[in-house]
């Protein structure tokens, strides 16, 4: 894959649901911006290490395609999971779009 499309976002971790540990930079849940259509994503912490179940942080998260995105612009909501388990949401802030991948030589 050359290319990466990017967001930045707010998200928040929920507290319920199980979930205990702090997630960080390089962890990839399914994402949910379509009814019923997850698509997988990785995320990057931009201002702190780990981010713990409660808080609220903004990141950039990296996709693949761009298919299940829907009509993806600043302000859509989306949901974060782990399988079928709900463990976030977020709110788009600025679509960033196709990016080179830095990890392609």
């Amino acid at each position: 894959m050359k290319k990466l499309f990017k967001i930045t976002a707010e998200i928040e971790v929920a507290k319920e649901n199980g979930r205990t540990l702090p997630i960080q930079t390089g962890y990839r849940p399914g994402f949910n911006f379509i009814d019923q259509k997850q698509t997988s994503g990785s995320i990057d912490l931009l201002d702190r290490a780990d981010l713990k179940p409660g808080d609220k942080s903004i990141v950039e998260i990296s996709f693949v395609s761009n298919e299940l995105l829907g009509d993806i612009m600043v302000g859509t909501v989306f949901k974060f999971f782990e399988g079928p388990i709900e463990i976030g949401s977020g709110k788009v802030i600025h679509v960033i779009g196709w990016v080179k991948n830095p990890n392609w030589e």
